[in-house]
């Protein structure tokens, strides 16, 4: 998703001519941040450390979102926004922005963060909401530069924009376009920042999304990946997915991540009998207790989300099922994370991505459920279940030895004197491969799986 935003950011600039650079030649560097966990947002605290005095820094999305206080603003513009605005932070209609209302979508209303950040970094110079892209030629003007009047283009949303730049991310020859085809949650996960960062859902339509994706696939990317938070409760779905698979430029069509109540059979039968939909699911479980899902309010039961991998297996084309797990959250007992084993045990996920507990604000976990599981014993719940992971990524891998199948080699490294390339199969298998064609690197082509240990494919390039 953040490759998404910032080529939505560096589009809005590239039509008031600011250029995207290097870190080195940059005058404002833009950090396009993560608040998923604490973690994230550490991360960015020492990368605003290594950013030169003499360097702006301007920083958006989750990290600052949801430090967001409306309760600032000064009384003759409460009544103005009386439709704009939520108690819990969402913003409505920024049609009719006008420059007295700019303070209060930018720094001072970032508090306390703004202040504490001001003081360490000097040159800090915007914080902003990642939904306010298309008012950045405002903001700017509102900050001093020089801006022609004619290159302040109002949007009505986020959502109206569509990015018009050759690549999403530092690397130019990236071969994969992400897409985003809504934008906010209303699911209200107990752990989960994103609706407090990102409000409620609103969904792009269709004829955007097409727009966006043909565009992307003329500049000649092969694998598009659509995203969201819930993915699939976009009401056209399935629709989408099967435009898409109609475009003859199109080589692989992902998308990340669903939820289970949300799927039909119509899904289930196109990843059963189109090959440009990959064979792969990426489906977050979170746990495999009812009484921890209750906790994290996830709308189903174990039992509901048994039947949905079963109907997966059971398709008659192989799909690959990938997880992420919390295994210790607030008040969950050994007896809680043993049905997470076993959960784990029976479906024999091909890679589970567990996640340390980290209350964020405004949350529900946060302000009620306390974080009440010693480091020690999180530490061994982790150490347990990734061992496990081993075990079935190493017996489900074996499966895989002397399979043809389609995959994307994106970097390489020198490892005992020779070029070792790297990354993933249409399946979604980290792979490895020596004797690669360099001018092969980022297309999508075939190769044999010649070897195996967990998590890894070795393979041999079929000219």
């Amino acid at each position: 998703m953040n490759y998404a935003d910032s080529a939505r950011i560096a589009t809005v600039l590239k039509n008031i001519w600011w250029n995207q650079t290097s870190l080195e030649k940059a005058d404002i560097v833009i950090f396009d941040t993560c608040s998923v966990r604490q973690k994230s947002e550490d991360k960015i605290t020492w990368k605003l450390k290594e950013i030169p005095k003499n360097k702006k820094i301007w920083i958006t999305w989750c990290m600052v979102q949801h430090n967001l206080k409306y309760n600032r603003l000064e009384n003759k513009l409460k009544q103005q926004w009386k439709t704009r605005f939520k108690s819990w932070n969402f913003i409505g209609d920024l049609k009719k922005l006008t420059n007295d209302e700019i303070p209060f979508l930018i720094n001072e209303s970032f508090q306390p963060l703004y202040t504490t950040l001001k003081k360490k970094f000097p040159n800090l110079e915007l914080i902003f909401r990642i939904d306010d892209t298309h008012l950045l030629p405002k903001f700017i003007k509102f900050l001093g530069y020089t801006i022609e009047e004619d290159k302040i283009k109002q949007l009505s949303t986020y959502l109206d924009l569509l990015p018009e730049v050759a690549n999403q991310t530092e690397n130019p020859n990236i071969n994969t376009a992400y897409i985003p085809i809504s934008t906010g949650c209303n699911q209200f996960c107990s752990y989960c920042i994103v609706p407090f960062a990102r409000w409620l859902e609103r969904y792009r339509n269709i004829e955007d999304i097409l727009k966006e994706v043909n565009y992307w696939l003329d500049q000649g990317k092969e694998e598009i990946v659509l995203l969201w938070q819930i993915v699939n409760k976009h009401p056209e779905f399935t629709k989408i997915l099967k435009e898409i698979l109609k475009l003859p430029k199109l080589k692989w069509l992902r998308y990340t991540s669903p939820y289970p109540t949300y799927y039909n059979d119509e899904i289930f039968k196109l990843h059963e009998n189109e090959e440009k939909l990959c064979p792969h699911i990426h489906i977050p479980v979170q746990s495999g207790s009812n009484k921890i899902l209750k906790l994290m309010n996830r709308w189903y039961t174990i039992e509901q989300f048994k039947e949905f991998i079963d109907k997966i297996r059971n398709l008659k084309r192989d799909i690959s099922i990938t997880t992420d797990i919390i295994v210790w959250f607030s008040n969950e007992t050994e007896e809680d994370f043993q049905e997470t084993l076993k959960l784990v045990e029976y479906w024999r996920f091909d890679m589970i991505y567990t996640w340390i507990y980290s209350p964020r604000p405004n949350t529900t976990a946060y302000k009620n459920l306390p974080d009440n599981i010693p480091k020690q014993e999180k530490q061994r719940r982790w150490e347990k279940i990734n061992n496990l992971l081993y075990k079935i990524s190493e017996e489900n891998n074996q499966k895989e030895i002397w399979k043809i199948r389609k995959i994307m080699i994106t970097w390489k490294k020198q490892k005992d004197w020779k070029t070792i390339y790297h990354w993933y199969t249409d399946n979604f298998k980290n792979i490895e491969i020596e004797q690669f064609p360099e001018n092969l690197i980022w297309k999508i082509t075939k190769a044999k799986i010649t070897n195996w240990i967990a998590l890894k494919l070795f393979w041999e390039f079929i000219s």
